[in-house]
């Protein structure tokens, strides 16, 4: 049975202040979330609160005491040290919100420009068989990658990806990193690919890296070989041929704008493999 007489001892307490109160802190706790949506910090931070629920359950369920004990007497410890793990990801947080306006901050990541530019880049690159690699942040950040490269941090545009990945430019090897609509960072280094099938085994180096982010990030990666001018997409580490830019837009847009339920969409009849 509840415990009404301390359920209206509570609410004997609560004040009108006390609206001000809960809607403060949940304020910054949404703006906290949504700073760190965009980092890998986020997916840690999910699975932490998992095993924290978690032991929290089974002490509860099956009275242990010891679990009991370290979850009642470590939450401070395990504040503090989340904000030591999670440091880099706050200060480049802080370092977004100072950047940006309330109504960028509260709303979606629009992908129109990267889109636009990744498509009308891809396709002029794959006339001319110059080989690109364009990856496209979304929900895990891809901080690690970026500093592998050259920081570049400009406004995305379709001359700015071909110039990049001009022949013998010093910047066109590896990989460029998109973010929000803006060029992050150029010649990122990418994991390769562990697990390739048999079909993708006479792969290069560039559409094995762009395999190799997609299987340990959300990211959505853009590849143009530079032996035949084929435009390919991977996700989720796989790589499917897309035949023109028009499909390759469509497949886009697919990928990255936002769904009804807030579910990933996959490659699944997109494209030919």
């Amino acid at each position: 049975m509840p415990d009404v007489e301390h359920f209206r001892e509570v609410l004997s307490q609560f004040r009108p202040e006390s609206i001000l109160e809960v809607l403060f802190i949940g304020a910054i706790i949404f703006l906290m979330l949504r700073v760190m949506s965009g980092t890998r910090a986020m997916t840690q931070l999910r699975g932490a609160l998992v095993l924290f629920l978690a032991a929290v359950v089974l002490g509860r369920l099956f009275n242990l005491d010891v679990i009991n004990f370290l979850v009642e007497n470590s939450f401070t410890a395990l504040l503090i040290a989340a904000l030591v793990i999670f440091q880099p990801e706050i200060r480049r947080g802080l370092d977004r919100v100072g950047r940006t306006n309330v109504r960028e901050l509260l709303s979606r990541p629009r992908y129109e420009e990267v889109i636009d530019s990744v498509v009308l880049a891809a396709g002029r690159m794959s006339r001319e068989r110059h080989g690109a690699l364009f990856v496209v942040e979304r929900e895990t950040g891809l901080q690690d990658v970026i500093d592998t490269g050259v920081r570049v941090d400009a406004q995305v545009s379709p001359e700015l990806l071909a110039g990049i990945f001009y022949p013998n430019s010093p910047l066109h090897d590896m990989a460029v990193v998109l973010r929000d609509d803006r060029v992050v960072a150029a010649s990122c280094q990418l994991p390769l690919a562990n697990d390739v099938s048999f079909n993708d085994r006479k792969l290069g180096t560039r559409h094995r890296a762009a395999i190799g982010i997609t299987e340990h990030t959300d990211a959505v990666s853009v590849v143009v070989s530079e032996e035949t001018g084929d435009i390919s997409i991977a996700l989720a580490g796989r790589l499917t041929h897309v035949d023109d830019e028009s499909r390759l837009r469509a497949v886009m847009e697919r990928l990255l704008q936002p769904t009804p339920n807030g579910r990933a969409r996959s490659l699944n009849g997109v494209g030919r493999q």
